[in-house]
């Protein structure tokens, strides 16, 4: 501390002492030319040592605006950057509804036997193979107990319970689900129960199968009509596996869903059945 207010004072010393001497100088400059010059080479170490120290102090001046203008100019982009970001992703999302939207359309176009009430999933049950979801119709809406639900890709399951705006829907994969169904292929036609798996998750079984029956690998599965709840015709899924039951009497197949059941966001309940067209 001491050598720092040494320092301080030599410092103010010699600045003092050359500002006189520039003083002096102007002053002796008219009446006496050579008493300035010869001033003039005594001051010119020291200005040229402060002329040095200014033109550094400025340098490092604009340095620092560089800095800052350089610092304010990369936050702008960074937040341009981040505004484009999220226009992008806006944009894949709409893209992505959009898509769903004209999947659903194409089938309700296509589905001309049913009264179909589109809904859009609100809420998802955590539990481990207990399968539902919430979605924003309900009884104000015409949707009852038992009515089944469908997306374009085939079937989802059923309405479980129904409120006044809302309803919940026990998926197809649920345990404790389960729906009468045949092969679709003309040769076959075999008929069995398809329910969901208690071991594998968003896999199903289709039990009840004759030793005998034609079903094999890459059959399409489809609701048989049986049973007062789906009707005939809904797509479930494709047979990837078939295997024999103990006992030697009876087989199974594996069923992998047409439906993603992790990743549904809207869906049609068939609130009806239309009426055949009048010839």
């Amino acid at each position: 501390m001491r050598w720092f207010d040494k320092k301080t004072v030599v410092l103010c010393v010699a600045f003092i002492t050359v500002f006189l001497l520039a003083v002096s100088a102007a002053r002796l400059q008219n009446r006496y030319p050579l008493m300035a010059g010869i001033a003039a080479t005594v001051m010119a170490p020291v200005d040229f040592v402060f002329s040095g120290m200014a033109g550094g102090l400025q340098q490092g001046l604009g340095f620092t605006r560089d800095v800052a203008a350089v610092y304010r100019e990369n936050q702008a982009l960074r937040a341009e950057n981040q505004e484009l970001r999220h226009v992008v992703f806006q944009l894949t999302e709409k893209a992505a509804e959009n898509e769903r939207l004209q999947a659903m359309l194409d089938f309700r176009s296509k589905a001309v036997a049913f009264q179909l009430k589109a809904a859009t999933v609100v809420g998802r049950d955590p539990g481990t193979f207990s399968y539902s979801v919430l979605i924003n119709q309900g009884l104000r809406d015409g949707v009852r107990t038992n009515m089944p639900v469908v997306t374009a890709q085939g079937l989802v399951g059923h309405i479980m319970e129904s409120y006044p705006g809302t309803a919940k829907v026990r998926l197809l994969v649920d345990a404790g689900s389960a729906a009468a169904a045949m092969v679709q292929r003309p040769q076959s036609r075999a008929v069995g129960i398809v329910e969901g798996s208690s071991i594998q998750a968003f896999v199903l079984r289709m039990k009840n199968l004759t030793r005998d029956g034609d079903v094999i690998k890459g059959d399409k599965i489809m609701t048989s009509g049986f049973g007062g709840i789906y009707p005939k015709g809904l797509l479930i899924g494709e047979v990837s596996d078939v295997a024999d039951d103990d006992g030697g009497l009876l087989k199974h197949a594996i069923i992998r869903p047409s439906v993603d059941f992790s990743r549904i966001e809207e869906v049609f309940v068939i609130v009806g059945e239309k009426a055949p067209a009048q010839p």
